[in-house]
């Protein structure tokens, strides 16, 4: 064979493997969640007017999902802290990641580095909203939370502010609530240190300890004062079960007071 053929034909050989190569790998696709943006009400740590109290804001539910990836929803999630200078710090560590290059590091850092725990639920009927706390109905949808209790909390409609979980709008409408927000594993409330009457067992208003996992114990606290931190985050999953987050929406944290009989 002519040694000009020779090499023409080994050329065209190896370029052949290597487009089977790659056509059987294939290139890695990525699966891009679109963040929540919006916050109605952004509580800080200094917040004291027992009003303003509350979280809100709007989900991002229009996502390019489908085949290999699903987009299930909007997780909540939160840490309890006793010392607001390390929370501060934490925010801010966050935030200075929390950017489009680094896709979902924010979040990864949130969930697995800090340890925040998804916000839990519990109805009167004694079913919860699952995981993540916002299912995908696939339209954007508004949510209010109040974690704690303002007034005497004896039933769902009898204190001034109630703990509840409203979704469709960003203030407290004054419905009844069929959900209330409650710590990771559905079992404790955010009343800390409170006695209530309202059909659940009183030791779901247990006051956060150093050994609970969703809590953080500074070597400094505030009075009787804790800061429940929260973000929002969209996920999804692929064909693998792989998790996948958008980028995260701070939502602000809340001081509640414990054993006060009004938080205020």
């Amino acid at each position: 064979m002519n040694r000009y053929k020779r090499f023409s034909y080994t050329k065209s050989l190896i370029f052949t493997c290597l487009v089977y190569i790659l056509a059987s790998c294939g290139v890695d696709e990525v699966f891009y969640l679109n963040a929540p943006t919006i916050a109605y009400n952004i509580p800080t740590y200094q917040t004291s007017d027992y009003t303003a109290k509350y979280i809100s804001f709007r989900t991002e539910e229009d996502q390019d999902d489908g085949g290999d990836y699903t987009f299930d929803g909007t997780g909540v999630y939160y840490k309890i802290y006793n010392n607001y200078s390390t929370m501060v710090s934490r925010n801010s560590a966050i935030a200075s990641i929390n950017t489009s290059s680094n896709s979902s590091e924010a979040a990864t850092r949130l969930i697995d580095t800090y340890g925040y725990k998804a916000l839990g639920s519990k109805s009167v009927s004694g079913g919860t909203l699952g995981t993540p706390l916002i299912s995908n109905s696939g339209n954007d949808r508004s949510v209010y939370i109040r974690l704690s209790t303002y007034g005497t909390y004896n039933s769902f409609s009898s204190a001034s502010y109630t703990p509840k979980i409203l979704f469709g709008t960003n203030s407290d409408d004054g419905s009844v609530p069929t959900y209330i927000p409650m710590r990771n594993g559905n079992s404790k409330s955010f009343d800390f240190g409170r006695s209530t009457s309202d059909g659940f067992d009183t030791s779901r208003d247990a006051v956060p300890t150093s050994s609970d996992d969703d809590t953080v114990y500074g070597s400094f606290s505030t009075s009787d004062t804790w800061y429940v931190d929260l973000y929002a985050v969209a996920e999804g999953h692929d064909n693998s079960f792989s998790q996948y987050y958008s980028l995260v929406l701070h939502l602000g944290a809340i001081p509640i007071i414990a054993g006060a009989s009004e938080q205020n």
